[in-house]
């Protein structure tokens, strides 16, 4: 757990700067702000697409081996998203920037990793504590411009390129935390302990994805886990735009980003320790209410009262952060050690194509119908599939899996 929570916060420090500088390393390539969007969508769409390979490759491999390779790939992003701004070329830094983005990916299957040691009963705790890793980074990350700058400056690396070296730092130091404390691997001893356990009962064989498909708590996880991404990037996205329009300044709009942020991540050991204490199914009916009132605050108030505003981005992060560690965690539940990782990296794909999907249509519906409308259909889609979910009661369909 010490390792994964220390390439976890390598790691997020790491991605950070990516997001905080990508969009102004575009406009500084392209000489324009058009195109400013495009390397952060790039690395969040090599998120998801690296997602399910990675953890097939964790389920022949184990969790080291993959978890390595995920944050090797960063590096090689970093490399090329450096030379890319050095030498001007827009096509460099997108391919940078998709390999930049596995290292998200890593982070993300981290808390499964983390799963894999830990009991039924304190697996919630487990996956919140890895999470919330990613809070520490994110803030450690953007306070290191200035003596990235000035290490830049004595390897000869341009000024617009020397932000990527915290990048680079991070995730190398990611993946020999990894490699050298991460042993034995996770997925190993979840194995090994399935197999102990399962030992007086009769073999039961991985079932195929069509069966673990139809288990109603893995439709109720994966339910979970995409209407919540689609829900929380559609209405938080979009929020910079609406704030600017309204006449609030970079100030206030970095406010609302920084305590989004903060609800995202901060929550995770408390949403993790809920998880545990009251279950997986009431944690994320909590986060789908959160959630609900989160956008029904943010698209009521008036555009005049930024408070308001910004108070329901900051609750919308929280809501998101309780449906995510719940759904994850009852995701791990119902599957065995042989079936998990490459489900668990199906589950992060849709989850990131959902995300992505949802950016492009937040900024399609705001540009029509308004804020308000746009959050008003955020809460109409986590009411609906997780409200008729949860009436199957899933914990009686199929058997428990510790």
């Amino acid at each position: 757990m010490a390792a994964l929570f220390a390439a976890q916060v390598c790691g997020s420090t790491g991605h950070s700067i990516g997001m905080a500088v990508g969009s102004i390393m575009a406009a500084g390539v392209m000489g324009t702000n058009t195109w400013s969007g495009v390397p952060i969508a790039t690395g969040a769409l090599g998120t998801a697409l690296a997602s399910w390979p990675l953890a097939r490759f964790m389920d022949r491999a184990g969790r080291r081996p993959g978890l390595v390779l995920g944050y090797g790939l960063a590096v090689l992003g970093t490399l090329l998203g450096m030379a890319g701004v050095t030498i001007g070329s827009f096509l460099l830094l997108l391919v940078g920037m998709a390999l930049f983005g596995v290292s998200q990916t890593a982070n993300l299957l981290s808390r499964y990793a983390a799963a894999d040691v830990s009991p039924g009963a304190q697996r919630g705790r487990a996956m919140g504590l890895i999470v919330w890793g990613s809070s520490a980074g994110s803030m450690l990350g953007p306070n290191l411009m200035e003596p990235a700058l000035r290490v830049g400056n004595l390897l000869g690396v341009a000024p617009a390129a020397s932000a990527f070296l915290i990048s680079l730092g991070g995730y190398a130091l990611a993946a020999i935390v990894i490699e050298i404390l991460l042993r034995p691997d996770p997925l190993a001893i979840a194995r090994e302990t399935h197999a102990i356990a399962a030992a007086s009962r009769p073999h039961e064989p991985a079932r195929s994805l069509g069966a673990i498909l139809g288990d109603v708590r893995v439709q109720l996880a994966l339910a979970t886990l995409t209407i919540s991404q689609f829900v929380m990037i559609s209405t938080t996205s979009t929020s910079p735009v609406y704030l600017h329009d309204q006449g609030y300044g970079v100030q206030t709009i970095g406010l609302a980003v920084s305590l989004h942020l903060g609800g995202m991540y901060v929550a995770s050991p408390l949403s993790g320790w809920l998880c545990d204490r009251v279950g997986r199914l009431p944690m994320i009916g909590v986060g789908a209410m959160v959630l609900v009132g989160a956008v029904m605050l943010a698209g009521l108030a008036p555009g005049s009262d930024h408070v308001l505003v910004i108070l329901g981005l900051a609750i919308n992060g929280i809501g998101w952060n309780f449906a995510f560690v719940a759904g994850s965690a009852l995701l791990t539940d119902a599957l065995t050690p042989a079936e998990r990782a490459s489900t668990q990296g199906l589950a992060d794909l849709a989850m990131g194509l959902m995300g992505a999907l949802g950016s492009a249509a937040g900024g399609m519906i705001l540009g029509v119908w308004g804020f308000a409308v746009l959050n008003a259909i955020g809460a109409a889609l986590v009411l609906g599939p997780l409200a008729a979910t949860l009436l199957r009661r899933p914990a009686q369909q199929r058997r428990a899996v510790g």
